[in-house]
């Protein structure tokens, strides 16, 4: 994809390389399916070096991603203010470099692409919620009638829970493009050195659900289910 600045020319060869990898990118990340091998200490190093860069003090907290309950929590939880100061910062040096016609381009291609695979990949998770809740209702009432239309109101309800999470991947993913296009603008650079969502998707990319700062002033972070010993051993 060309990018172009907001009178019609494209922008340098380098910035366009790596805005297009980024959002090539996003096609590839495991959404919402951590790896086995996913460490804590690993987690925990990247959340801190996220709160640091967006500049907010907050207490990390995890919560499982096993139920429709859980999915529609996390949803429920997910809106929040705190990025808002990157945010602005990203509009406001993209505006004043002449390049907010590039950034709305970049929105739109890394929204619709981290939209589209991390759909698909929530699906996967919510449904495997939603059959566990299912049989769960079966089990209860021993009729294989009622095991069918429970996975069916289960599989409804996390269906939704899983297409608005997979619109708040796209939304990190979006803001995301942002920082990265504008990696060179003085202003930016001088205020977000490290970027500041580019840092949140890393947590995306753990295959995690990173919700953001609520009003407690933690930082919920929801783990999907998965094989490996992190989250539970810790207090969640």
């Amino acid at each position: 994809m060309k990018f172009k600045d907001d009178n019609g020319k494209e922008l340098p060869k380098k910035v366009q390389k790596r805005v297009n990898e980024f959002i090539d990118s996003l096609e590839k990340v495991s959404w919402f399916k951590p790896s086995p091998d996913l460490k804590k200490a690993d987690v925990e190093k990247q959340a801190k070096f996220t709160l640091d860069c967006f500049g907010i003090k907050a207490k990390i907290e995890y919560r499982h991603l096993r139920t429709e309950k859980d999915w529609a929590s996390a949803r429920d939880s997910a809106w929040d203010s705190a990025w808002d100061s990157a945010r602005d910062s990203a509009r406001a040096s993209a505006w004043d470099s002449a390049w907010d016609s590039a950034r709305a381009s970049a929105w739109d291609s890394a929204w619709a692409s981290a939209r589209a695979s991390a759909r698909d990949s929530a699906w996967d998770s919510a449904r495997a919620s939603a059959w566990d809740s299912a049989w769960d209702s079966a089990r209860a009432s021993a009729r294989a009638s009622a095991r069918a239309s429970a996975r069916d109101s289960a599989w409804a309800s996390a269906r939704a829970s899983a297409l608005d999470s997979a619109w708040d991947s796209a939304w990190d993913s979006a803001w995301a493009s942002q920082e990265i296009l504008l990696e060179d603008n003085k202003d930016f650079k001088e205020e977000y050195p490290n970027g500041a969502f580019k840092q949140l998707m890393k947590l995306w990319e753990m295959g995690l659900y990173p919700v953001g700062v609520l009003k407690n002033k933690k930082f919920v972070i929801y783990v999907p289910p998965c094989k490996m010993e992190f989250p539970f051993k810790i207090n969640i």
